[in-house]
């Protein structure tokens, strides 16, 4: 199976290669799911609230594992966690196929998220441990393009498949992509496990201190992102556009050409530019939702959010990982997806129940809403998201003020 752990010469090494394509196969899975299961609890007459929470169950569980789950990060082999998380996704595929309603899509979001608590660490965690000393910036940001580029195919790929094939039949597929990812996932290999390590739930064994600055802003920024995989396709299809899936397909392609084009820039010019300008055009995205009608308008809103999410993502996942030890990084990384999962859990739930308010309010005169009630509904939920990224560049200024920069 997995081959006994060195410390690797190169980036693109047997191991951070299998690494990426099983990171990228689970991010496309999950993020098809995002996109899928609120179209679909939509289909099954869930309300926006409903839909918001049936996006966002699978992070309110993420976040309630980590507490059980990072402290064996250091004490068990992590390509076993690997392992162990690629098997819960599958059941949770199994549980999507069969679900008879709304409730049993919140169950299914649940276990995807047990797996996806255990996942997304212990990847970008083993991702580390296979990138090469001096290339460090650089791994984290060409790792996190299977991430990326998962999160903008995933929901493209799932909203074609549905509407050619139907959701049971999308599920299956998910279900192979999985399985094929549990494969890779033997094949890996990483640092091992300190000797006479044990299991012990503590506060330190969950949470690096130095690690929660930036934690903190991933909270804001994830706030924000929910939103677009949760409502973007309900919102198309209010509006009418047919084809809303392109946006998705657009940014997939902005994302891998501005990937390559801007690992460096952070070397180069700081985290703060970077992170600021790139949080900027993200901010640019929400308000190209909120004012667009026609498709060019989502199209120029994917330009910016390669743009905006595409830069910012790795680069404060490489400045969050970049504040520990290397020992830590394990810890670190939970940290930021602890506060991670909060910010999807929370942004969809809080951006359905705004829908459902401002549905009320524009249509209480009127009897039944309307289709245009609706669109002012997510149109101004959009642009009221933007206070989430104004919020994640305050902190960005505030930490990097307090940094020593290259």
């Amino acid at each position: 199976m997995a081959a006994e752990y060195k410390v690797p010469e190169k980036l693109w090494n047997k191991g951070f290669i299998l690494l990426f394509i099983a990171n990228l196969f689970m991010h496309m899975g999950q993020q098809t799911i995002t996109t899928l299961v609120p179209k679909y609890a939509s289909a099954m007459g869930a309300a926006a609230t409903i839909v918001g929470v049936a996006s966002s169950a699978f992070a309110i569980s993420a976040l309630l594992s980590k507490p059980f789950t990072s402290p064996a990060f250091s004490c068990v082999n992590k390509r076993n966690l690997l392992i162990l998380s690629a098997i819960i996704y599958l059941v949770a595929y199994v549980v999507f196929y069969i679900a008879p309603s709304p409730g049993w899509l919140i169950a299914g979001r649940l276990l995807q998220g047990i797996g996806t608590g255990i996942a997304a660490p212990v990847s970008l965690s083993l991702a580390c441990d296979n990138i090469p000393e001096g290339s460090f910036s650089k791994g984290v940001s060409m790792f996190s393009l299977g991430q990326a580029f998962g999160q903008a195919v995933g929901p493209s790929v799932g909203l074609s498949l549905s509407r050619s094939i139907g959701y049971k039949n999308t599920f299956i597929i998910c279900f192979i992509a999985m399985a094929i990812c549990l494969v890779l996932c033997f094949f890996v290999s990483g640092k091992p496990p300190a000797e006479g390590a044990k299991y012990r739930i503590r506060l330190d064994t969950i949470i690096d201190k130095r690690a929660l600055p930036t934690a903190v802003t991933m909270t804001f920024i994830t706030m924000a992102y929910a939103c677009i995989p949760s409502f973007l396709a309900i919102y198309g299809e209010l509006l009418g556009i047919d084809q809303i899936g392109l946006y998705f397909t657009v940014y997939a392609i902005a994302i891998l050409v501005l990937r390559f084009a801007t690992g460096g820039l952070a070397d180069r010019f700081g985290y703060r530019l970077v992170l600021v300008a790139s949080l900027v055009c993200f901010g640019i995205t929400f308000l190209m939702f909120s004012i667009s009608r026609s498709l060019v308008g989502f199209i120029i809103a994917a330009l910016f959010s390669a743009l905006g999410y595409g830069i910012t993502l790795p680069n404060i996942q490489a400045l969050c990982m970049s504040s520990v030890p290397a020992d830590r990084r394990g810890v670190a990384s939970n940290t930021m997806y602890f506060f991670q999962d909060i910010g999807q859990s929370v942004g969809p739930w809080l951006a359905g129940m705004l829908i459902d308010a401002l549905i009320l309010a524009h249509s209480v005169t009127k009897g039944s809403p309307t289709a245009e009630d609706k669109i002012y509904a997510y149109s101004t939920t959009y642009l009221a998201v933007i206070a989430c990224i104004a919020i994640a560049i305050a902190l960005v200024i505030i930490i990097t003020k307090k940094k020593k920069e290259k």
